[in-house]
């Protein structure tokens, strides 16, 4: 991260602090915001009021321009008709017979002169009316200009706040994938301990199998044995005592 120094007046020195107090950050986290909003959002609005209020005088100099420019367009035309009308009037005592036709032309010249002077003044007077509201619209710029700032101040406000969410959010999702991880984990061990527990089962099945089967050889095998010794009992019958003890059989039939 790279440090600058800026020198800044005192006046704008105690703005910058009033704000941070008010803010409640520090001085260069303010001045790194006011720099980051200025080369971006605050940079458009800026040169979207630089170009309205262009825009604006433009406008209102080409149509003072313009009305101007007929005012003078009329002028030499009333200029051009008061020439013609003492041409006429220096030609009427010399030119008789022809003064009635002269008073027409000269009162017909006459009345598009009043009729041009009529609309130089009205130009006249749109000229001064557009004087007259220039401070007016001078004040509404002022006032868009002031309302523009504020809704800077408000969207620099609200990008603060949704780089805010954005990072809880992040946070969050950091949350949310260190469980996932932890709840995969737990169900991979749920699975094995359900894998070995299938296979106990299944060993249990085959244990329970293989006692079933020694059971049923062992039942066999008992009732072989009951049979073999009811009939070894019914043929063979016990030697005398005396036999018994010669031959020494006396502990088989004990």
């Amino acid at each position: 991260m790279q440090k600058i120094s800026v020198s800044v007046p005192d006046s704008t020195m105690e703005s910058i602090d009033t704000e941070t107090k008010r803010l409640g950050v520090s001085r260069s986290h303010f001045m790194s915001d006011a720099i980051d909003f200025f080369i971006g959002p605050g940079r458009n609005l800026k040169n979207e009021i630089d170009k309205l209020n262009n825009e604006l005088m433009k406008n209102l100099k080409n149509e003072i321009d313009k009305l101007n420019n007929e005012l003078m367009k009329k002028t030499e035309e009333a200029k051009s008709l008061s020439i013609k009308v003492l041409q006429l009037e220096e030609r009427i005592p010399t030119i008789e017979s022809q003064s009635r036709m002269k008073d027409y032309d000269i009162n017909r010249l006459r009345e598009e002169l009043d009729e041009k002077t009529s609309e130089n003044k009205s130009l006249s007077e749109k000229v001064l009316q557009l004087e007259e509201r220039l401070p007016t619209i001078e004040n509404q710029l002022a006032e868009a200009k002031k309302e523009l700032n504020s809704r800077a101040e408000e969207v620099f406000q609200n990008n603060k706040k949704i780089h805010t969410l954005e990072n809880q959010i992040a946070e969050r999702d950091k949350d949310y994938k260190s469980k996932v991880s932890e709840l995969e984990q737990l169900n991979t061990q749920i699975n094995q301990f359900r894998d070995q527990l299938n296979e106990a089962e299944k060993l249990n099945e085959k244990i329970g199998s293989a006692l079933q089967a020694k059971e049923e050889e062992v039942s066999f095998l008992r009732g072989h044995v009951a049979q073999l010794t009811q009939s070894i009992s019914q043929l063979a019958l016990p030697p005398s005592k005396e036999e018994a003890q010669k031959k020494g059989w006396w502990h088989f039939w004990k």
